[in-house]
């Protein structure tokens, strides 16, 4: 049994253990914790496949900055582990090095004079759990240089092993999850054809897959990798900035940005922003047949073949109005004038022929 304090220790861990995860974050969130619960000089998350001969791991900087290349020699030496080999046929119950060989013959092994020497580890802790019938197994690693570890830490980390293997459920269900709902919102976004992105302090709070796919295909300099906007953007956004910052008697409507390329234009629209930086942009991507100007050979004036493209996709007066940066009602008006010139009564029949017109242009 363990010792009041150190399961109270291990009380107060769980809450962050059991936080909302990732599989790509987990194993960087657990070392963060576990020396909080067993004292050691270095820590390691092992996820081993033998059968496929796979040994992937994530330690403590310290254990990379001494051996830097420990992920592959690990790796190439797994199956001449005598823990790994040890836990192969275990539940990966918490073991000691010192519980399979004497520190003489563990100093006879290549790995240690490859890895853990040069590491500074004399003296390894092991536990785990299995995660798949494929044979994948969690393995944590605990290493020290000048003092064993004792039955009571040994104990400790057999409490924690159970609550391990939930919290890596949990993050594995929380990648489907993610995975789910970026597959779901790209579906959604191709379905409208419009994404959007959040940008604060000229900075990508959040972009939809589909915005970063077409502001990296629209714009030469792409997305820096610290979620920076493309220069033409950042200074169309300052320009506006700057204009609404100034004194001006008549507040006017943001213009919107247009880049084209051979086969497609992508217009950029500024819906809101606020004071503290925040800024909402509306990307809608049309293809070269797929345009307003196709429009225009029905005999409408720019603004009303660019109202009758939008309701062609579907919208309603009051989001071809945030579109196109127009009130509602001007909108109406040129709905009304739409109808008289294409001589219909109702937006059905005059999106229909809008497709026809853009299908054979």
């Amino acid at each position: 049994m363990i010792e009041r304090g150190q399961y109270e220790k291990l009380v107060r861990l769980l809450p962050e253990l059991y936080s909302a995860q990732t599989l790509d974050s987990f194993p960087r969130h657990v070392i963060g914790l576990l020396p909080r619960l067993i004292g050691a000089d270095s820590c390691g998350f092992n996820e081993t496949n033998f059968s496929r001969r796979r040994f992937e791991t994530f330690a403590t900087p310290s254990l990379g900055a001494r051996v830097p290349d420990a992920d592959e020699t690990l790796a190439r030496l797994m199956h001449h582990h005598p823990m790994v080999l040890h836990n192969r046929n275990t539940d990966q119950r918490a073991l000691k090095m010192s519980d399979l060989l004497s520190q003489r013959q563990f100093h006879r092994l290549e790995l240690y004079d490859v890895v853990y020497r040069p590491a500074r580890v004399e003296y390894l802790m092991t536990g785990g759990f299995e995660v798949s019938a494929a044979g994948d197994i969690v393995t944590l690693a605990f290493g020290r240089e000048t003092r064993d570890f004792t039955e009571d830490e040994r104990d400790l980390l057999n409490q924690l092993r159970p609550h391990l293997r939930q919290a890596y459920a949990n993050a594995d269900a929380m990648t489907t999850f993610q995975s789910q709902l970026e597959r779901r919102e790209q579906s959604l976004e191709e379905a409208v054809n419009t994404a959007v992105v959040v940008v604060h302090n000229l900075t990508i709070k959040h972009a939809s897959l589909l915005a970063i796919r077409w502001l990296s295909a629209f714009f030469s300099d792409g997305l820096a990798p610290n979620n920076k906007l493309p220069d033409r953007i950042l200074r169309w956004i300052r320009f506006w900035q700057t204009a609404l910052d100034g004194k001006q008697s008549e507040r006017k409507p943001f213009s919107p940005l247009t880049v084209e390329s051979d086969q497609a234009r992508l217009n950029i629209r500024m819906l809101t922003t606020s004071r503290d930086g925040e800024v909402l942009l509306l990307l809608s991507r049309e293809s070269g047949l797929d345009r307003p100007e196709s429009l225009q050979r029905l005999g409408l004036a720019r603004r009303e073949a660019e109202v009758l493209f939008w309701i062609s996709k579907g919208k309603t007066s009051r989001e071809v109005g945030a579109i196109l940066s127009i009130t509602r009602k001007t909108v109406d008006k040129h709905v009304e004038r739409i109808h008289r010139k294409l001589g219909v009564e109702t937006r059905t029949a005059a999106a229909a022929i809008a497709w026809t017109a853009m299908r054979d242009s």
